[in-house]
This record gives C-alpha cells, structure tokens and sequence, in this order.
C-alpha cells in the first residue's frame, strides 16, 4: 500500500497545474475551504532545469481538500455528459482522477478506491474499474460496511462486461518470468490475480533468463473467464568446433626410393660365382694339362682325370649360379627397380643422377675347361 501510495502521489502532483485550473473555473462550487496555498518557492530552479514533485504528505485534512476537488470535478464532468460535451466531461474526469489519488496518497483510505473504480467505469475503462473494486473485496480491512457491499454488486456486474484471463508460464524453472503487455510490464510470473481485459485480441510478451522469448496471442469476449498457458523453450547451447587453422603446418608425405638391396645381393651371388667358377676353372686345365702331358705315370693321370672331373663339375655349377644370378639381377632392375625409381623421381623433384653399374658377364667353356667372361657396364 505504501509503494501505491507513492506511485500515486507523483502521478497526481504532475497533474496539479489541471487541478487548479479545474478548481479556478467559475462554474465549479468547491464545498468546503480549499487547499492553502503554499508561498513561492524561492529556491525554484533555473529555467530549463526539471522541478521535482512535491511530495504527498499523508494528512487526514489535505485528503479531505482532495477529495472535496474529486468531488467537485465528477459533478461537473457529469453535467458536461448531460449537456452532450464528451470531451469537457472527459477533461473533468480525468481531473477527478488525480484528485481522487491525491486524497488515497496522502490517507491511504481504501475507500477512496471506489471514487476510483466508479470516475473509470464513466470514462469507459471498465477494467481498470474491476482492479479498483476487485482490491477493495479482497482487502476490506478499513471499507465502509456500505462501499464493500457496493463494490461487490459492482464488481459481479462489471466482470459480464470484460474477460479475466489466468497466465500460466510453463516449465516451473521459468517462474519469474517477466510478463508484458503491449511494452507495458504486468509483473513476474506467476501472476497471483487473473487480468482484467476488455473484449478484444491482446498479445502478451514472455521473457525469463535462459529462455527464449515468446509472444503469446488472447483473444478474449465478455463474460469469459479462462487460463492460457504458455511453454517457454530453453535456448540451446550450441558448442561450436574449434576452427581448423588453415596456416598450420602439414605434414609431408615423402616418398621413400626403391631398395636396390635385392640387386646388391644378385651382383653378390653372382661375382662369387664367377670367381669360384675362374678358380676351379684354372684347377681344372692344370689338371687337364697333368693327364694330356706325355711324362705323366699312369697313377697320375689317373689321379688328375679324376680331380679334373670334379673341378669341371663345380666349375660348371659355379657358372650355372652365376648365369642365374645374373639374369634375376638383371630382371629386378628392369622390371622392378627402373619402374620404381622412376616413379619416385617424378613424386619427389630431385632426380636420380645416376643409375647402378651393371656388369655383362658372359660363361665360356672349351670342352675341358671353362670360366666366364665380363662385359662393359651399362
């Protein structure tokens, strides 16, 4: 009541220019004495500098001079409506008004509330008459016997005329939300009374922290009474990925040179076979030469045809070796090595300078002796 009260005394004292013009007109008959006035303020700011309100102070006398003007100003604004002058009994009520709420500020009398609720219900604000009635039978404490029955038929009268709708605000997690209606803040949810409207269509606004914001659209008609609910939605929390960093290094792939190792040991085998092949070859002619020579006893010969024999033997496996050898160090580097290198090359921009050296090794044999014989590179 005393937040009320406030908000009503500086709403009314904006008005005290309209007041006084009201009160000044010759046709308005002030009953009773009239509000003293209070000498000029000497220390009154500049021009062009904003003048604070005086404030409302609650006395029963200043009340009573208030509600005298309210008084005064409804009889005249309700002999402008018979005269068929809507805005001179418009001007009139709306005076009234603040006169009324002057006389609440500065009383906190709750019966002023029904002046209240009946200058709304002839301006044709008949929801804002049903807040005022409806204050005065849920409070009661301090209503005159005869205003709270008054306020009661009225009220019941009243409500076949406009709507009352609930607002509900679903998920509970979203009570506190913050109810608008047209710009204008009605409260937090949830609302502890229904809402008095006029028939019409209204959109409410709906917003709490950590939800996204909702419009929600009533159309309403008279006599109804009803309960909207509206389900806020959580905002989603989106977590973004991290962006690639388009200037970080990038690794290399490089390509790695074909081994030459299986024609390492392809040239290994073969130089070992022809070096066992020359060495037994020379064995051999000499033996050849002890069995042809004409000094030979038999037992030598005999002796040198059979060493002969053995070491052609071993000579012409040592050459059969080394013909192998050879030819699969020779198939490796044309099919599989040249191919490979050349296909590294062309991945990786150094180019080979050079290729191995390849050795021509050629067998020969002249019936009781043989070996083999080299060849230039290419």
């Amino acid at each position: 009541m005393r937040g009320r009260s406030i908000v009503l005394g500086v709403i009314a004292s904006l008005a005290l220019p309209a007041i006084a013009m009201a009160q000044d007109a010759p046709d308005v008959e002030m009953g009773g004495e009239a509000p003293e006035e209070k000498p000029a303020d000497e220390s009154k700011p500049a021009d062009g500098q904003p003048e604070t309100p005086p404030a409302i102070v609650k006395d029963p006398k200043v009340a009573k001079k208030w509600q005298q003007a309210g008084a005064t100003l409804v009889k005249n604004g309700d002999a402008a409506a018979k005269k068929n002058k809507p805005d001179d009994a418009k001007t009139a009520y709306e005076n009234a008004l603040t006169a009324y709420a002057n006389a609440f500020a500065a009383s906190d009398d709750l019966n002023f509330d029904w002046d209240l609720a009946t200058i709304n219900e002839k301006l044709g604000k008949l929801d804002v008459s049903a807040k005022y009635l409806r204050t005065i039978v849920t409070v009661k404490t301090g209503v005159k016997a005869d205003i709270l029955k008054k306020a009661t038929a009225k009220l019941d009268d009243i409500t076949t005329k406009i709507a009352a709708v609930t607002l509900v605000v679903k998920p509970e997690d979203a009570a506190g939300a913050t109810v608008s209606l047209a710009g204008a803040e009605l409260g937090k949810a949830p609302l502890k009374e229904p809402l008095f409207l006029m028939p019409g269509t209204y959109t409410f606004s709906f917003t709490a922290d950590g939800y996204q914001p909702k419009d929600l659209e009533v159309t309403v008609e008279a006599g109804q009474e009803s309960e909207r609910a509206v389900e806020l939605e959580p905002i989603k929390i989106i977590v973004a990925k991290p962006h690639e960093d388009n200037d970080a290094p990038v690794a290399v792939v490089v390509p790695k040179p074909p081994s030459p190792l299986p024609m390492y040991v392809g040239l290994g085998v073969t130089g070992a076979a022809v070096i066992t092949a020359t060495i037994t070859g020379i064995m051999a002619k000499s033996q050849h030469d002890t069995f042809v020579a004409a000094g030979s006893t038999g037992d030598e010969r005999l002796d040198a045809k059979d060493k002969g024999q053995n070491l052609a033997l071993v000579t012409d496996i040592a050459i059969g070796t080394g013909i192998a050898a050879a030819g699969f160090t020779a198939g490796w580097y044309l099919l599989k090595y040249r191919p490979a290198k050349k296909k590294y090359a062309e991945e990786s921009s150094p180019q080979l300078s050079h290729a191995p050296t390849m050795t021509m090794v050629t067998p020969w044999s002249n019936g009781a002796a043989g070996g083999v014989a080299f060849g230039g590179s290419f």
